[in-house]
């Protein structure tokens, strides 16, 4: 990858006697998936790369250099947005006062105003919400808030530390619909953790697969999940059944594909295993 073009990272050392000797890059574009099982050492990443873990090594966002062996940039001079599996809203401030926050911290380090008011509360669809108080909002709500309020501080970077864990499967799929959207219209990228495969397969362009520490894998999403054979699954629907070939007709997405016969009725919904191979 074009340096200019990528996000680099380059850390080793020990923090609470863990050991993260890690090495990676991530285009400046969509988003970037740091995958691996619980304890693995994704969040000590998120957090060396904001600049709250100070380990040996080199950060670089295209061509500004955030630490190397002469410089260490501090956490609130890095251009970054931070979202956490708890929100961690302001409850005394409403809806707008909370997203005008993140706006304000833009002002004050002169950043340019690349994402607009407007423009992020229209894509994640929370103009209803404005004049609310944060307590009132279901958990859904409130992270789509916390995701808005990171946007307005205008970051270069995205980090996101598995914000869908806390919610249940309806928020998931509105937030899901606003990261596609984020995706699609802003120039933003973004590195997810979780140690989730579904969440891994539908949202992200690019994986980072650790392990102890270790990165064991990196590349296109497709790559990396043939590549250490993982396994995802998707929800699908029974329409038809063919006794005579011994098939069964499922229609997932609009799609429609044929797996061996069940003895389930139809409009049956099932969990199908797939495996890139």
């Amino acid at each position: 990858m074009n340096g200019a073009k990528n996000i680099s990272a380059s850390l080793r050392g020990n923090i609470d006697n863990f050991n993260l000797d890690i090495e990676f890059t991530m285009p400046l574009v969509g988003i970037t998936a740091l995958f691996g099982p619980s304890g693995c050492g994704k969040t000590t990443i998120l957090r060396c790369l904001a600049g709250l873990h100070k380990l040996h090594g080199r950060v670089a966002i295209g061509d500004e250099i955030w630490q190397d062996e002469n410089k260490f940039t501090k956490p609130h001079e890095r251009s970054v947005g931070y979202i956490f599996q708890e929100e961690n809203l302001f409850s005394h401030l409403s809806v707008r006062e909370n997203l005008d926050y993140g706006a304000n911290r833009a002002r004050k380090h002169h950043l340019k105003e690349t994402f607009h008011f407007d423009d992020v509360v229209d894509l994640l669809g929370i103009k209803h919400l404005l004049d609310r108080s944060t307590v009132s909002l279901s958990g859904g709500e409130r992270q789509r808030i916390a995701i808005g309020r990171a946007i307005l501080a205008q970051p270069r970077l995205l980090l996101m530390d598995e914000p869908l864990s806390a919610l249940d499967q309806k928020s998931k799929t509105g937030i899901f619909y606003c990261f596609e959207r984020l995706h699609e219209e802003f120039n933003l990228p973004v590195l997810y953790v979780s140690h989730d495969i579904d969440e891994v397969s539908k949202l992200a362009d690019h994986i980072i697969a650790i392990d102890n520490g270790r990165k064991i894998g990196e590349g296109p999403t497709a790559d990396i999940m043939a590549q250490l054979n993982l396994r995802t699954s998707v929800s699908a629907r029974i329409i038809r059944h063919d006794p005579d070939q011994k098939l069964t007709w499922i229609d997932y997405n609009g799609q429609t594909l044929s797996i061996p016969l069940l003895d389930s009725e139809i409009d049956t919904r099932l969990k199908i295993d797939i495996r890139s191979d």
